[in-house]
This record gives structure tokens, C-alpha cells and sequence, in this order.
């Protein structure tokens, strides 16, 4: 599959393409309601399918970062959305991370309580992130301070199903700093963690020509849920 092929039957993909961009705008203005009310409150968005994945999005809007306030990865938020539609797994996206925090200990907006309280069936969690086209790859992996088999398994079924989109593996990001969501995910859950940072060119649902890199992402996270729930 090629990064303009956004269905891999081989078929045409314009209305794909259509489809998927439409439901993608659909739930970009889902996601600005719900940060435009999001107030004082750190609110976030959740969706629990009883997937073994949940996808998360910490950086749809500002937020604030080892102590410091930093801009919104763009379209992160409804991306992540999208994904966990199509992919039907569970999805944790903050909507609106005000307070300023430092480690993971000290904090407690909704975003953070709902990955301290996800449920028995959960096993990894896949962190979206957004990274400049400058940076080169399509999509980086970060696998975090402590990959073991199972962030091994989604690298392997990530480079697999989007073999045809520039994929790199903890360069430029590694996701090991420890106020990643991965390095939660690893070091305080007891789940798998990894991280995965989407190129500018293909999150904006605004623009048709990202929905193939939105379609493969999401097909390629049904992989890897379709995997870890067989390695189960």
C-alpha cells in the first residue's frame, strides 16, 4: 500500500477517502465543542470499547509539559477520535490540560484518572502525538523507557501495515522522557506504552489529502489490536 492508496483492496479510494475525511471533520468539531467548554476543569473526552488498546491524546489542546505551557499538537485530539472509530478501541483524550503539573504523582486532572482507572482488559496504550513534516518520517514509534514483548509486537505490526509511509523507531522522539504518557504507561501501570508521532501532512481533516495517512493508521491500529487480543 502506497500513502495515496487509502484502500488497500486495490479498489478506487476516492470515496474512502470522502467517507473518511467527512466523519474526521465531524469529529473535529466535536472535539472544539468540547474543549471550548472545557473551562477550568481539565476535562477529557473517553470511550471505553473493551479493547486490549486505548488510544490517548494528551496535546490536543495547550497544555502543560514538565512544568511549562506548550502549543497544541493540531488535530491530534480528533485524529485520535477517528482512529479509535475505526480501529474500535478505546480512546482517553484530554481536552483541556490547564494545570500545571510535573511528575505524574502530583497530577490529577481527568485525563490522568482515567488511565490510572482503566480496566482489567486493557494491555497497552498507544500515545498520539504530532510532530513537524521537517522532521522527515511519516510517523515515528517512541517505544518508551522500558519496551518489553509487547511494544516490540506493535512496532513490528506498525511497520508492517503502513510499509509503505516512512516509518522510524525512537528518532527524532523515543518517548522515554518520564513525563510521557508511555513512560506512565510503563513505569506506573504495568502496561505497555508506546508512542506514536503523526507528521503535520497527514492531520489535518481539512484537507482530503491526509485522510489516506489518517485510514492506514487507523487500519494498522485494528493490526495491532487484532494481535495483542491473539497474544493474550
Amino acid at each position: 500500500m502506497t500513502p495515496f492508496d487509502a484502500n488497500p483492496s486495490g479498489a478506487p479510494g476516492g470515496a474512502d477517502v470522502i467517507d473518511i475525511s467527512s466523519r474526521w471533520r465531524e469529529l473535529d468539531a466535536r472535539f472544539k465543542r468540547a474543549r471550548a467548554g472545557a473551562g477550568d476543569d481539565d476535562t477529557a473526552l473517553r470511550e471505553d470499547r473493551s479493547s486490549a488498546v486505548v488510544l490517548t491524546a494528551p496535546h490536543g489542546t495547550k497544555h502543560y509539559r514538565a512544568g511549562a505551557m506548550k502549543a497544541a499538537d493540531l488535530h491530534t485530539g480528533s485524529l485520535t477520535l477517528l482512529a479509535g472509530e475505526v480501529a474500535q478501541v478505546s480512546t482517553v483524550v484530554s481536552a483541556g490540560a490547564r494545570t500545571a503539573w510535573e511528575t505524574w504523582d502530583e497530577r490529577d486532572d481527568e485525563f490522568a484518572r482515567h488511565l490510572r482507572e482503566l480496566p482489567d482488559h486493557a494491555r497497552m496504550v498507544i500515545d498520539i502525538h504530532g510532530m513537524g513534516d521537517h522532521h522527515g518520517p511519516d510517523f515515528c514509534l517512541g517505544t518508551g523507557p522500558r519496551p518489553g514483548p509487547l511494544e516490540r509486537l506493535a512496532v513490528e505490526v506498525l511497520r508492517s501495515e503502513l510499509a509503505g509511509f516512512e516509518v522510524a523507531v525512537d528518532a527524532p522522539f523515543d518517548a522515554r522522557p518520564h513525563y510521557t504518557v508511555t513512560s506512565l504507561a510503563q513505569r506506573h501501570l504495568g502496561l505497555g506504552g508506546l508512542q506514536i508521532e503523526v507528521a503535520a501532512r497527514w492531520r489535518s481533516p481539512h484537507d482530503d489529502a491526509a485522510a489516506p495517512g489518517a485510514t492506514a493508521l487507523s487500519r494498522a491500529l485494528t493490526a495491532v489490536e487484532e494481535r495483542l487480543r491473539d497474544a493474550a
